[in-house]
């Protein structure tokens, strides 16, 4: 990597509070307000506040101590946080996953979610801070929040030209094995399997479609883009090959601002992201769509195009952010968090949970 690249991607770990949910850094994030007092805007887009505020509720009654690795049995698991380690050739790695009351009353399969934090970031503070925890009283899906690796420009994932660990770490083949030990140890649909991401988690969120997506149902990218090694072009040539091997398709989100400095909508050739649009039209090549895209939603700044006459019902579909930053946005006219949520289980899964 360059010198100018580390610079480039250094900004990252100088704007760490520069998430759309502007998050502050105490341990107790409750993903309420900030340190300056910005109060988050959550309107699910199917929930009373009412159902939010219990999912609250039992999210911050329900924190529990790390628990030993074993036993693990499936229908065992008590509700709350537990703390996994994968023997890995770097070390041992670490995820992390919430179980929700409803899956500890059930014996029933359920979705599964994984959400890959971004550059600079960690697995923790993400997902006590995005507002997924909460829903999955809602939803009642398994939440699995994987740890990522420290290397010279901060803890990131080796996700193509972007952001590349001293060691080479495979964090495709360690998200695989994350995935085989959920299908082992919990009640996981395997029909039901989704990845989301910011930044450097989004660019992971997107590969994983290209190298694992035989293991996959659908994917949100938050400020992110195909960045397969060697970049740009070749690198969605080379995504488009991989992809093909798989007899399934993937449904894939993208939700990007139109002023990212970061990723560039326009996209950047020397650190080989693609442009957005052009990201987008070839995940609707690679799931065979057809026609043009039609527009379901516009509100404010935030505006999409959906593809969903593609193959095996696939659905691809572009937020565009007019304005927005690199950034998770939570305001009154777009909360991201929800919108993913209702993504998965109320566009992509066809009929009822």
């Amino acid at each position: 990597m360059t010198l100018l690249s580390v610079l480039i991607l250094t900004v990252v770990l100088l704007h760490r509070n520069g998430y759309g949910y502007e998050h502050d850094n105490s341990d107790n994030d409750n993903g309420n307000s900030n340190s300056n007092g910005h109060q988050w805007h959550r309107n699910p887009m199917h929930h009373s506040a009412k159902q939010v505020q219990e999912a609250m509720g039992q999210w911050q009654q329900s924190i529990v101590a790390p628990i030993p690795i074993e036993p693990r049995q499936p229908q065992t698991w008590t509700a709350g946080q537990h703390e996994f380690q994968i023997p890995r050739p770097e070390g041992n790695r670490t995820y992390y996953v919430w179980v929700p009351t409803a899956y500890t009353e059930t014996d029933y399969a359920v979705p599964l979610h994984l959400s890959f934090h971004g550059l600079g970031d960690t697995c923790l503070h993400f997902a006590h801070s995005t507002g997924f925890i909460p829903l999955t009283e809602i939803y009642n899906f398994l939440y699995v929040y994987p740890c990522a690796t420290v290397g010279p420009i901060g803890t990131g994932w080796n996700a193509g030209t972007c952001c590349i660990q001293p060691t080479k770490v495979d964090d495709v083949e360690f998200t695989r094995l994350i995935i085989n030990d959920m299908f082992a140890n919990f009640r996981v649909n395997t029909s039901q399997v989704f990845i989301s991401g910011f930044s450097n988690g989004a660019m992971m969120a997107e590969i994983l479609i290209c190298e694992i997506g035989d293991l996959l149902t659908a994917t949100a990218s938050v400020s992110g883009v195909v960045e397969l090694e060697p970049g740009n072009t070749k690198g969605e040539v080379e995504c488009t090959a991989d992809y093909a091997k798989y007899n399934n398709r993937v449904s894939q989100l993208n939700i990007h601002g139109t002023l990212d400095p970061l990723v560039p909508w326009t996209g950047d050739a020397f650190l080989g992201f693609p442009p957005i649009p052009t990201d987008f039209d070839d995940w609707a090549n690679r799931n065979d769509c057809a026609g043009t895209p039609v527009q379901t939603f516009n509100k404010g700044d935030f505006s999409n195009q959906r593809y969903t006459n593609c193959s095996q019902g696939a659905i691809v579909e572009l937020v565009k952010n007019i304005g927005g930053g690199h950034e998770w946005p939570i305001n009154p006219d777009f909360d991201t968090t929800t919108y993913i949520l209702n993504w998965f289980f109320n566009e992509t899964v066809p009929g009822p949970l």
